[in-house]
């Protein structure tokens, strides 16, 4: 009867433990990147027996029921859609790899942002790291990124019409206020001139833009065109560009593309310049790759460090820790990577994994837990009025 007692007492200690686990994994149903636990259980056996029936046959009796752990359960949770560029899931196998003081955790929540140190962190403030070509794992930083130096333009690409005439005189054309940068970032304005000189041959003339009347003009040279579009080797034209204070610098005049030299009137202009003013850093994201691209005030972009992810070879090499994050056991092997390598996944920005707490299932096992307790509680009071009866025989 004792022995009774002390298997339902098991019973009542092991299911107020699942009871706690699925109390929790309720708790969390809201937690991105919460990963639910399901408790398992073990019977305890005890042979016992003895006299002349022992002898022909092993009486084994039960002694009671254990918890022997708990299980993760790694299916992918729900997708939530926040609309924020740091915010990111993955959709394959691997966990972002953060790091909390010296300690390497492990985590399926992507809720990311740039702390005051321009360093990228979960909402714990835990350090999200990154994996660099030689393997080597470190935080994400603006430090490098902050600023956009200014860029000398190279090239500038024309696009448009430059009319061709038959008229005598002919008619000449200009092109003014072409944006230029220097490099000190600085803007500058060049004008050109078109002078036609017949059979498809045009004398380029440039001179910087506000410049008085009769000053020497930086370049002069010619383009041609051949049956109104541009001819190899006549369609471009380099000039060197100087002013106070800043070195030297060539500009190419490209016509080869879009540009025609036909009967109509003249559109020429520009079609784009390579150069650009210094910028500061206005935007961050992170792209499907893992890599973190930013944006600055110039228009230029310039990405930076590619995020870390991790995989291991089963679930049972990992162990909840506080913040939803996932510790690896003594021991078991890690391999880390890259989104889009294999089979860590893709990273989707924008969206980030939920909990994968299945409502009906948890309530499920909720009543399955108390049920379980309901009937140790029922054995224990059984084998309590048992003992009882036997201690008002004796006493009769």
């Amino acid at each position: 009867m004792f022995d009774t007692i002390q298997i339902g007492t098991s019973g009542l200690t092991t299911h107020a433990k699942g009871l706690k686990v699925v109390s929790n994994n309720l708790a969390n149903v809201n937690t991105p990147g919460f990963k639910r636990s399901a408790l398992q259980f073990g019977a305890l056996f005890e042979q016992g027996g003895g006299g002349a029936y022992a002898q022909r046959q092993e009486v084994v009796t039960g002694a009671g029921v254990e918890a022997i752990g708990t299980r993760l359960s790694f299916r992918t949770g729900v997708d939530q859609s926040t609309g924020n560029p740091l915010d990111l899931a993955i959709d394959g196998n691997g966990l972002f790899v953060v790091k909390r003081g010296e300690q390497l955790l492990y985590t399926r929540s992507g809720d990311f942002r740039f702390d005051a140190g321009n360093v990228l962190v979960n909402g714990a403030g835990d350090k999200v790291q990154s994996l660099d070509s030689g393997g080597k794992l470190s935080d994400v930083t603006l430090d490098a990124l902050s600023q956009s130096k200014p860029n000398a333009t190279t090239t500038v690409k024309m696009t448009g019409n430059l009319t061709s005439t038959v008229a005598v005189p002919p008619v000449n054309a200009s092109v003014n206020a072409i944006t230029i940068y220097d490099p000190n970032g600085v803007q500058r304005s060049v004008n050109l001139s078109f002078k036609d000189e017949g059979a498809g041959l045009f004398t380029v003339t440039v001179t910087e833009a506000g410049a008085a009347s009769g000053t020497a003009p930086m370049a002069s040279g010619k383009i041609g065109f051949a049956g109104g579009f541009p001819e190899a080797g006549k369609d471009s034209l380099t000039f060197k560009y100087s002013a106070s204070g800043v070195p030297a610098f060539d500009v190419k005049l490209d016509f080869a593309k879009n540009v025609t030299s036909l009967l109509s009137s003249t559109t020429l202009g520009i079609a784009s310049q390579d150069g650009y003013a210094a910028g500061v850093l206005t935007d961050q994201a992170v792209g499907a790759d893992g890599s973190v691209t930013v944006r600055y005030s110039n228009n230029q972009t310039a990405k930076g460090a590619r995020l870390a992810l991790a995989e291991f070879s089963t679930e049972d090499d990992l162990h909840g820790v506080a913040g939803g994050m996932f510790e690896k056991r003594s021991g078991a092997p890690v391999r880390y990577g890259h989104a889009g390598d294999e089979s860590f996944g893709s990273l989707a920005a924008g969206h980030r994994e939920g909990s994968n707490v299945d409502l009906a299932e948890e309530f499920g096992n909720l009543i399955l837990m108390q049920r379980g307790y309901q009937a140790s509680s029922h054995v224990i009071s059984t084998a309590n009025d048992m003992i009882q009866q036997l201690f008002d025989m004796k006493g009769r």
